[in-house]
């Protein structure tokens, strides 16, 4: 063996019976987690950098120490106020609850006739189409239905016709959501004019007897009205699970789903569905769960006179983990750089898919709340409302919230 050799094998025996000190330490001293007031200061400066003029952030941290700038400052959540609609809706009826349109008569059908009415009695359901329609013809013309002696009636009574509240402009509705109605097809987006935004039912009538007339089957004239009692039931067609709406409604931000489930709320707790039922049902789920609620017209977060405070969604967010709804809401939450609104957004390498949140924009306001888990293994609630701005680049924003949220994901 050559001196040199020897030499090293010298050395590495050494170093093995911890002789000769190595470059690193043998158990490496992990960095000191940042206080609550030092996580509070980085966060405040990440926002502040923002280069859009006049903007007021206020936010509310919780799980770490609980940091916070005016988290009990109300503005308008923007797409946020989907949390609240979602999680009422699901408190009163479940993550399995169907939608549910029925096709009936008022005698049954016999030779091929139905002596009486033919009666379509709409339930809310926001993702009916005009497929369904042609398909619930269709299960007629199997069952043997050929001539109807009576009217062609539709009951859209359970929920108002009103989609525009306080702080919609009127170019919402139809660029913003389709017209809230019981019988709603296609998302009522399939036909423009003011009357049709007033009220689709007719025009949705009109295509319901045209599926008809394609099968074959014949009737009377239209009416749209309360269905009688005493039918004969005919077709049934039940809607996907609540929970698939919910998160398509939250991962998408569909605002007129969110419309829809807000009347159905409202119709659950008075019977008839509209804004202010809707609104009063959100106020019912938030005193039996004993959280606050601000100042609610929609359901979408569409108006401008919502108002919330981070500290009330945080606070909707962290009750959530306790009911049965969490991971319908969870999961249907926009994954960070991944899916739905927040696909091209926190895509950093600490908070690359492992983000959970409902984004919100407004023109003067934007919204983020939800949760990751941060590099301390810490679970993170949070809400962050950016207000005030006149520039309406969104990416400034955007960028400089999800520095901050970046800055809590990092922390140790």
């Amino acid at each position: 063996m050559l001196p040199r050799q020897r030499a090293i094998l010298a050395i590495a025996a050494l170093c093995v019976t911890g002789l000769v000190a190595t470059s690193a330490p043998a158990h490496a001293q992990p960095k000191p987690r940042l206080s609550a007031s030092q996580l509070a200061a980085r966060v405040s400066k990440a926002l502040k950098g923002s280069t859009a003029a006049h903007v007021d952030y206020t936010f509310h941290i919780a799980d770490v120490g609980n940091i916070s700038h005016a988290p009990k400052h109300a503005t308008a959540p923007a797409s946020n106020e989907k949390l609240f609609t979602t999680i009422t809706l699901l408190k009163l009826v479940g993550s399995q609850f169907r939608y549910t349109t029925t096709i009936s008569g008022t005698a049954p059908i016999k030779n091929g006739t139905l002596h009486g009415d033919l009666v379509l009695t709409a339930a809310g359901d926001p993702t009916l189409t005009g497929t369904d329609l042609r398909s619930f013809a269709k299960r007629l013309h199997a069952k043997g239905l050929r001539h109807v002696t009576g009217r062609l009636v539709v009951d859209d009574t359970r929920y108002s016709h009103t989609t525009r509240v306080s702080g919609w402009k009127h170019k919402f509705v139809p660029e913003e959501s389709g017209t809230v109605d019981a019988f709603a097809v296609d998302g009522d987006e399939w036909r423009s004019g003011n009357a049709f935004e007033a009220d689709p039912t007719p025009d949705n009538a009109q295509l319901w007897r045209h599926a008809l007339n394609k099968s074959h089957i014949t009737v009377g004239k239209t009416l749209i009205e309360k269905a009688p009692p005493g039918l004969h039931h005919l077709v049934t067609h039940r809607s996907a699970a609540l929970s698939s709406i919910v998160a398509d409604t939250l991962t998408n931000s569909v605002n007129f789903y969110a419309e829809m489930m807000l009347r159905e709320a409202g119709a659950q707790l008075t019977g008839h569905g509209g804004a202010a039922s809707g609104v009063a049902a959100e106020h019912e789920v938030a005193g039996e769960l004993g959280l606050p609620l601000g100042t609610v017209h929609d359901g979408s977060g569409l108006s401008y006179t919502d108002r919330e405070t981070p500290a009330t969604i945080v606070a909707w967010l962290k009750k959530l983990k306790t009911l049965s709804s969490y991971d319908t809401v969870y999961f249907g939450l926009p994954l960070s750089c991944d899916t739905g609104t927040l696909e091209g957004r926190l895509c950093g390498p600490n908070v690359r898919g492992r983000i959970r949140a409902k984004t919100g924009t407004l023109d003067h306001n934007s919204a983020l709340s939800g949760y990751f888990q941060a590099r301390s293994g810490d679970f993170v609630t949070f809400s962050i409302l950016a207000s005030g701005f006149k520039d309406k680049n969104f990416t400034k924003i955007y960028n400089h919230v999800d520095a901050a949220i970046e800055v809590v994901a990092r922390s140790g």
